[in-house]
């Protein structure tokens, strides 16, 4: 058996991850979880924010760009889904928010981060491309 196994679950795969659990040693994790944020998903939350960074729109007194946009519309999506984040004081002494990176998101998370996103825009009439 090799050090890790990972499998998406269908019909032909649920078997040989059956199989895999079986001869697993005492000890071996297994775990179960929704699937992440695909790339895809990845690709179209990054051309959302591109449109709102390209408005010119104002978020938090000034225009922002991608990287900005990123860091304050996932705490504004998590407080709105009352998710509860965390500031720091940071290894220099300045405040440094804790949050989830995207990449740990789940399908369904990321889709509802997206929305978020979307609604937030068009409050604002800023046009989003179709991606």
């Amino acid at each position: 058996m090799s050090e890790r196994q990972t499998f998406k679950l269908n019909a032909l795969s649920r078997g040989h991850a059956l199989q895999a659990v079986n001869l697993a040693p005492e000890g071996y994790v297994c775990e179960v979880r929704p699937p992440k944020r695909s790339l895809d998903q990845n690709s179209r939350f990054y051309a959302l924010l591109q449109d709102i960074a390209k408005s010119g729109e104002p978020v938090a007194g000034k225009p922002r760009d991608v990287d900005d946009l990123k860091v304050l519309f996932v705490s504004a999506w998590r407080v709105a889904t009352k998710q509860p984040g965390e500031v720091v004081m940071g290894l220099e002494g300045e405040p440094c928010q804790l949050r989830r990176s995207t990449a740990s998101l789940s399908v369904a998370e990321m889709g509802e981060l997206m929305e978020y996103v979307t609604a937030w825009a068009a409050q604002r009439g800023i046009q989003i491309g179709e991606k």
